[in-house]
């Protein structure tokens, strides 16, 4: 394996240069990177706090006022100061500015959890490398070993060339799932229905499908595609929470993705609500083609709670990597401890940070 040959990680990288720093967004990603620069006493450095020409508006953002680029470049007084981005895309015209800094001046998209306390820095990388040796061995392709060697390397330096250099088109998924069987479809993270649409489409045989769904937003719209395909597709949605086991649990009354996580972090949270959380072997079910894992930081969870329907139907499986540092050898390997006749792929599509990668295991 052959990941980036850097003797330091972002944060010493910037460390040692003390250049000034221009944040690009605001919002959550910005207030994580903001904490991980002042765990290294960086925070003196951030010069100023920027955002897209359609954002920039008459406000202010942790003490900063919010500017667009073009101001940015006219008053940093060292023409030289580094851009960090603090936000996530996939949009191309997003990208496509985002690309445009990069080529003016020193650009980097910081790896920070999205999910979990824990820092992808070169201290939990070199302190878990024999782990993520022995996942680079797993895969099937090389492809999966590219992307691997070079999204560790992004993790590591936040540098966007590796991300570029790791990227799959979006419908080569398909090309790895082709063998897919008939039978039962669960997808976890439904979201509004689009997963499913977009793979009952491309494999007819998949049906019924499970959509789970906990955020109570999203889960209407659910229902509502649902009902709009019934004649055609067997839909059955449920609004809850995915977990190793069946229970309740509080989670945040607010419209947002990360309602569960809020509730067991430091954010104050002024409404919560119980809900459901259950297991997918709860559904007990003896035919399960497809699972799709993309469950917010909660995937390890939800694979112990799945340990009986991969014994019993070996189902090709779909599992989200990139919202915990450790989901990228700590998944490979929990899966691979249940059932070890699955071969191992990885993709990336683009985005920016490292989001929309994913394990395959078939």
């Amino acid at each position: 394996m052959n990941i980036s040959k850097t003797s330091t990680d972002l944060w010493e990288y910037l460390a040692k240069e003390r250049r000034p720093i221009a944040l690009y967004g605001t919002g959550d990603g910005a207030d994580k990177i903001i904490a991980v620069l002042g765990k290294y006493g960086l925070k003196d450095l951030i010069a100023a706090v920027f955002a897209s020409d359609g954002f920039v508006r008459d406000r202010m953002f942790r003490g900063y006022n919010v500017i667009s680029y073009d101001e940015c470049c006219k008053t940093i007084s060292d023409p030289n100061f580094i851009v960090l981005v603090c936000f996530g895309s996939s949009r191309p015209e997003v990208l496509e500015f985002v690309e445009k800094i990069a080529s003016e001046r020193e650009l980097y998209v910081p790896d920070v959890p999205v999910y979990g306390n824990i820092l992808f820095d070169r201290s939990f990388c070199e302190s878990n490398i024999s782990d993520i040796e022995e996942v680079y061995s797993c895969f099937a392709d090389e492809k999966s070993r590219v992307c691997y060697e070079n999204y560790i390397s992004y993790k590591l330096t936040g540098d966007i060339k590796y991300l570029a250099n790791c990227e799959s088109d979006p419908d080569d998924e398909f090309n790895l799932l082709s063998g897919l069987r008939n039978g039962v479809f669960i997808d976890l993270g439904a979201y509004y229905g689009d997963t499913v649409k977009r793979f009952t489409d491309k494999f007819t045989g998949l049906n019924p499908c499970i959509a789970l769904e906990p955020e109570r937003h999203s889960f209407k719209k659910l229902q509502a595609y649902a009902d709009s395909v019934s004649d055609k597709l067997n839909v059955i949605c449920i609004n809850a929470l995915i977990g190793s086991s069946v229970r309740k649990e509080l989670v945040s009354d607010s419209r947002g993705r990360g309602t569960r996580a809020l509730v067991n972090s430091n954010v104050e949270i002024k409404n919560t609500r119980e809900i459901d959380v259950i297991s997918v072997d709860s559904f007990e079910l003896d035919n399960v083609s497809f699972i799709k894992f993309d469950v917010e930081g909660s995937e390890s969870e939800a694979i112990d709670g799945a340990v009986q329907t991969i014994l019993r139907s070996h189902p090709v499986m779909k599992i989200a990597c990139y919202h915990r540092s450790e989901d990228v050898f700590a998944i490979v390997k929990k899966v691979l401890a249940i059932r070890c006749d699955y071969n191992v792929y990885m993709r990336h599509t683009r985005c920016i940070p490292g989001w929309d990668t994913d394990f395959y295991f078939i």
